[in-house]
Parts: structure tokens; sequence; C-alpha cells
């Protein structure tokens, strides 16, 4: 526990020191978020009444949108990371039906019910296990409520695993949620489950270019400890760059929604 701990706060930490590069450089994760609030737009008029939880909020990119979605109520705006949680605080600002707090889905003890819906965007694949930690936050959905998250899933980056395949490099991307896992572990709570899935396409001019983004925005923290050495890590670009021009990487998007069952 206190290893797993240690883990998520060097995440936090490395997402908080890229706070900046993040808000401008996460294409994707901005992309995402805007998904994310259109295909809630369909369950706003069956919500129950109560405010809503963010969770890994970042620097604001869902929840700007969210808050103009629903002007009308009360928000708690959270990440695991204090200097994202104060970007985006600066970004949008305090007011008495809108507060931002640090949390750590791994570390929550307490799952009282009491919000209407909760939004994650980009951040259940951090949780120690995607599925465990979406169970937690469904608990604290009221009778009605909406748990709608996105998350990059297991069939991302296919492109750099081929590669690694093919010249027998370790494949070092952290390991990502299987979607068919999560459902099926969430439907056994009290949820009626809808997903779909998209697949998202981000160019770069050369392979080292997307290795240097990845760390740019933070993402970089190895939850497995591997990694590759100098000459592997070029080795690895360069038979990138070979197969193919400019390198095109996939992200394989997850949007699911939970419902809690009413009373």
């Amino acid at each position: 526990m206190q290893k797993e701990m240690n883990l998520n706060n060097n995440i936090a930490r490395s997402f908080g020191k890229s706070a900046q590069n993040y808000h401008q450089k996460a294409e994707i994760q901005r992309k995402v978020a805007n998904g994310l609030v259109a295909s809630l737009r369909p369950w706003k008029d069956i919500l129950p009444e109560g405010p809503i939880l963010e969770v890994g909020c970042g620097t604001g990119f869902l929840t700007g949108a969210m808050i103009n979605e629903f002007p009308n109520r009360a928000f708690t705006i959270t990440d695991a990371s204090s200097d994202m949680v104060n970007f985006a605080k600066e970004q949008l600002g305090e007011t008495s039906t809108r507060r931002f707090e640090v949390l750590n889905v791994d570390t929550i003890s307490s799952t009282e019910p009491k919000y209407a819906c909760i939004v994650s965007n980009f951040a259940a694949q951090w949780f120690g296990d995607t599925a465990i930690g979406l169970e937690k936050l469904g608990e604290m959905l009221l009778p009605g409520g909406l748990l709608l998250v996105a998350f990059p899933g297991n069939y991302s980056f296919a492109e750099w695993y081929e590669c690694c395949l093919e010249l027998g490099l370790p494949f070092t991307a952290n390991p990502l949620p299987d979607v068919e896992e999560v459902v099926v572990k969430l439907s056994m709570g009290p949820f009626q489950i809808d997903y779909y899935e998209n697949d998202l396409f981000q160019t770069f001019d050369h392979a080292i270019d997307f290795f240097k983004h990845i760390k740019e925005i933070g993402a970089g923290k190895s939850l497995t400890g591997k990694s590759l050495n100098a000459k592997q890590l070029r080795l690895l670009a360069k038979h990138w760059d070979e197969k193919v021009n400019p390198v095109k990487v996939k992200w394989h998007v997850v949007y699911l929604a939970a419902k809690k069952d009413g009373l």
C-alpha cells in the first residue's frame, strides 16, 4: 500500500510540474474532454438534483465546459495533483458553488452518496485498479446519478508495440485498462452500463517527438519500472521513422457511462 501511495504521489508530481505544458500541448485530452461533454447532453434532463464531482480535472479542459453546460449546479473539482488543482482554479476561479480540492481515488475511504453526476477525463487509467476506482466513484452517486468517464484503452499505441516486437525491445508503455474487464466488473454493481470506443490519431514528424510529447505533458512516469536505454530508444525511433513518416499514433479512447439504479 505504501509503495502504491508513493507511486501515485510521483505521478501527481509529474503532472503538476508539467501543468503549463499540459495545458498547451495535450491536444488529444482536450479533444476527448469536448467529446465527453457532447456525450453527456442526452443525459442532462434525467439527472437527479445535486452537485457534480470532477475527478482528475487537470488544467480544466473538461471543467470549463461542464460549468458552461450546468451553470446552476454546484461543483467539486478535484485532482490528485495540488499543482493541477491550483492551475485549474487560477484558470476558472473559485466561487461559493465551485470548490477545488485534492483527491486521490485510490485513498478514498468514505463513499457517501451525494453527487448527481461524476465526470472524469483521462484519469481512470492512473487509478491503482481502474474498475475498483470507478466502483468507488459509483458508490458516491445519488440514486439515478451518472458516472461518465473517458480514458485511453488497452488498444492504444499499437504502432509503438509493433515496432518493439519487430526489434525485440521491451514495450515500455504503461498498461492501460481493458474496457471489457472494466464493464464486466462494474456490471456486477447497481449500474446500467453504456460505452463506446473511438480511435483518435496524433501525428508527429518523428517518433522521438512522440516520446518527448508524452514526457512534456507529464505522462512519462513509468508504472512498471521498464525503460529503454539511450541506444535502444534511438534504435526504436529510427525503425519507426523508417516504417512510416510522419509517425501516426493511435489513442484507443473509451467513453463509459454508468447510471446508478434509482430508488
